[in-house]
């Protein structure tokens, strides 16, 4: 398949999900891959440039929602830690630490939503960085009304809230809160202006077709990041469970390395981040995925670990990029 007719149909705005399947089924990885990079190429002031951020789990656990992947839902018995919102002056210090790699931060509670008590603590907290701190600041708060978007906006951060996957398997990711109310979070806070960060997960059952109508409906939000997890299954939770009963088949490294390609292709403008479940899942090969992304999340992620931010900027700086 000669894949730089996509090349030119892509640049173009042409390319339809027809063709975004016929990609998927006659292309391989590596096909997938070099695509992927031409359009980064194409699109990037500075293709070799890999951002960098990180997260605080600034919340942690005893969330009432019943996202089957999710190790801090009340649903699942996984024995991570819970506790309130941290303080201000441990964010801040964290958040000081991460500054010597990243260039991006972003506070991260648990739960559908967040109070108004804790939501004047975060924006303090978002103050305080943005005072003491270069960096740049996210938030994901969960599902949020109008008014909190606004002050978000004042503060000129970005909001992060994932699809997860798509609208038709979302019902079997999570029945407590609905699909359209994420999109109403996300149509709402790009009518305000607001950056917005939002993708999804690979490997919760869904097939490659839920995951190209995931990407479709990502860049009709037009989003302006793309965060792409791949399926870390914690134990205890429904989706390891499914797994373990073979109810779910697991994704496979270069199923994910073809998926992450897709979204860039589909979304060659917007940046594409690689986020949970790269080193768990991709193991010796997450560099490739390098062709593809504009960004990685390294540190810690919510209730997992990540690998040391010196081996990640050593593999990116093998691979010939830089951070």
């Amino acid at each position: 398949m000669d894949v730089m007719k996509y090349f030119s149909k892509a640049i173009r705005g042409r390319l339809s999900f027809r063709d975004i399947v016929d990609l998927w089924n006659e292309c391989d990885t590596y096909d997938l891959l070099y695509l992927a990079y031409s359009l980064k190429r194409h699109y990037s002031k500075n293709p070799l440039k890999i951002d960098l951020c990180s997260i605080v789990n600034a919340r942690s656990g005893r969330c009432p929602e019943n996202c089957i992947f999710c190790s801090q839902s009340i649903y699942h018995n996984t024995g991570i830690a819970t506790y309130g919102l941290k303080p201000k002056e441990e964010i801040l210090r964290y958040a000081k630490y991460m500054e010597r790699y990243c260039n991006r931060f972003s506070i991260v509670v648990s739960g559908r939503s967040i109070g108004e008590r804790d939501f004047e603590r975060v924006v303090d907290t978002i103050r305080e960085l943005k005072e003491k701190t270069r960096l740049k600041i996210c938030v994901s708060l969960g599902i949020l009304d109008r008014d909190k978007l606004k002050e978000l906006k004042e503060l000129e951060v970005r909001i992060h809230n994932n699809l997860e996957t798509s609208q038709e398997y979302f019902e079997k990711v999570c029945t407590t809160h609905s699909y359209e109310e994420k999109l109403r979070t996300i149509r709402y806070a790009k009518r305000l202006g607001l950056e917005v960060c939002s993708g999804g997960i690979f490997g919760l059952g869904e097939s490659y077709i839920e995951r190209i109508k995931m990407l479709e409906e990502l860049k009709r939000l037009k989003v302006d990041s793309v965060p792409l997890n791949i399926l870390h299954p914690i134990e205890g939770t429904r989706i390891h469970q499914l797994i373990e009963r073979g109810e779910v088949r697991e994704i496979t490294p270069e199923e994910a390395l073809k998926s992450i390609a897709l979204g860039k292709i589909v979304m060659p403008d917007r940046e594409i981040r690689l986020c949970g479940g790269r080193l768990y899942k991709l193991r010796d090969i997450q560099c490739l995925s390098l062709l593809a992304v504009d960004g990685l999340m390294v540190g810690n992620y919510l209730t997992t670990h990540g690998r040391s931010i010196e081996e990640d900027i050593r593999m990116i700086r093998d691979m010939g990029f830089l951070c």
